[in-house]
């Protein structure tokens, strides 16, 4: 089996602390919704406010920001990945929402951040939260555009570490993570959780460890109040390779697109700077075929699914991450790529 999850190792880590900017300051939280809800509750957003979210989403965050008494709002993500800026604009005109999310699909940087002359459009209190759960973060990278502007990613998706780190200017981020005892027994769980499913990959358990996986993502969010994370995990998110990290993926993803260049149905066009950052190599597949697709790879050893699935950009195409990271070797990227071509030829 091939796994698209993380698998723990030191490659990814360095003896040196990463440094970030004076004037960022960094938050450290269990998961990425427990940084949202504290972000809401220490700017006092009052519930029933309005959320606007791309329609390429995970279901699952956008039910937990409705049952933590948050209303949700969409706007358009196009079949290439990219934010419908007419859209976007229209959808902050229509609801006026007090929370924008701007979501890096895969790691793709938005185009919305481009150039952002919508930012007109909303008023100054209003939170902008940058959604980069699926890029390796480097602090000297970040550009704040607004007041209480923040972004955050989740460490569990592209590097073996269960953690989200909320970056900000330090006068918007005047507060501090929760207490150690706050919503302790929810930290325990996912935590423990966590480590099954990371002890699962690294012994090669793949199919135990995705429903692991499954179970702790269906379990993260779940908390009334927000936890912070692992004194542990801050260590370890603090002394990441990221250069390490970035140079890899991006020769992975020239590897893909050389190798796959002739099947893969809708090619995407990624930047140079955007290859070191992605998650994993995006394969959109047609609606039509997709299941039949994804039955294959599964029966090759290709343990993958569908990302975003119960997302509204779902229903018209299905989209799968192929593997990238600094546990991928040569000689499983050469057999993804022939699982690829063995089943894309097939259907």
């Amino acid at each position: 089996m091939i796994s698209t999850q993380p698998i723990f190792s030191i490659k990814y880590f360095q003896f040196r602390k990463n440094r970030i900017p004076k004037d960022i300051k960094c938050l450290f939280y269990l998961s990425w919704e427990d940084s949202l809800w504290d972000i809401l509750n220490k700017k006092n957003i009052k519930k029933g406010s309005m959320v606007l979210v791309p329609d390429f989403y995970c279901g699952d965050v956008e039910a937990n920001i409705i049952k933590h008494g948050y209303r949700i709002a969409h706007y358009k993500i196009n079949s290439n990945l990219n934010a419908d800026l007419n859209s976007f604009v229209y959808s902050i005109s229509k609801y006026i929402p007090e929370v924008i999310i701007i979501f890096h699909p895969v790691g793709i940087k938005s185009n919305l951040l481009d150039r952002p002359n919508w930012l007109i459009k909303i008023t100054g209190n209003s939170i902008l939260i940058e959604d980069a759960v699926h890029r390796a973060l480097d602090a000297k990278d970040f550009s704040i555009i607004k007041k209480n502007h923040f972004i955050v990613d989740s460490l569990r998706k592209v590097v073996p570490i269960q953690g989200s780190r909320v970056y900000g200017r330090g006068k918007d981020l005047n507060f501090n993570v929760p207490g150690i005892f706050q919503s302790f027994n929810y930290s325990l769980k996912v935590n423990f959780l966590w480590f099954l499913m990371t002890l699962a990959w690294t012994l090669n358990f793949q199919k135990i460890a995705e429903k692991l996986m499954i179970k702790g993502y269906s379990l993260i969010g779940d908390s009334v109040l927000p936890a912070r994370g692992s004194t542990l995990a801050r260590f370890f998110s603090e002394r990441l390779n990221i250069t390490a990290i970035q140079n890899i993926k991006r020769r992975q993803v020239n590897y893909y697109e050389d190798n796959l260049k002739n099947i893969i149905y809708k090619k995407l066009k990624i930047s140079d700077k955007d290859k070191k950052h992605l998650r994993g190599h995006p394969l959109i597949l047609p609606i039509g075929r997709a299941n039949k697709i994804l039955k294959c790879l599964r029966n090759n050893g290709f343990l993958i699914r569908f990302e975003l699935n119960d997302s509204a950009w779902s229903k018209k195409q299905k989209v799968i991450y192929l593997p990238l990271g600094v546990c991928m070797s040569n000689k499983q990227q050469i057999k993804v790529c022939r699982i690829i071509r063995l089943c894309l030829s097939k259907i």
